[in-house]
């Protein structure tokens, strides 16, 4: 048995295949930035129960690393963490919550009884008997969803249709 073994043209197909890796990165970061702006949809979807100024659902952003091949969707709105999490109770400024309770409950006088049950209870319990818990875990609900997970299905079948198209 020899040990000098030759492939005629594995040579050439490793050097096409090194130097198709950056259309194969950028095809990667093309479709994850596509499956990253259907999870913010999927999110604001999610969270339109919570919904008040909309403030939240317009500050998700989705970040696409190159070097890394990930993608991270995440909201930059202040206030994302409280609506996630709730609070414990605290005594919660009356003027922003007559704002919230004429746009939600259609009459501002209605802050005043919200505002002793944040003072007694937290937020979010609309949440808590909405869920069972106070914390509304959005993240979890949009990654179990069925239409996520086939959306990812499809995004690795079409990244790897185009590599295989690309090395073609």
């Amino acid at each position: 048995m020899s040990d000098n073994v030759h492939w005629i043209g594995l040579d050439e197909l490793i050097a096409d295949l090194q130097a198709a890796v950056g259309s194969f990165r950028k095809i990667i970061v093309r479709e994850l930035g596509e499956l990253g702006e259907f999870v913010t949809y999927l999110c604001r979807v999610e969270l339109a129960d919570v919904r008040y100024t909309g403030a939240l659902e317009s500050s998700f952003v989705v970040e696409v690393d190159s070097a890394t091949l990930k993608a991270q969707v995440y909201p930059q709105a202040k206030h994302a963490m409280y609506v996630r999490m709730g609070t414990k109770p605290h005594w919660a400024p009356i003027g922003p919550l007559k704002a919230w309770a004429a746009a939600k409950l259609g009459d501002e006088r209605l802050a005043y009884p919200v505002q002793r049950s944040i003072a007694t209870h937290g937020t979010s319990v609309h949440q808590e008997r909405k869920r069972g818990t106070k914390a509304n875990p959005w993240p979890e609900r949009v990654v179990a969803r069925s239409d996520f997970r086939a959306a990812l299905a499809k995004t690795a079948e079409k990244i790897g249709a185009e590599i295989v198209e690309e090395i073609a």
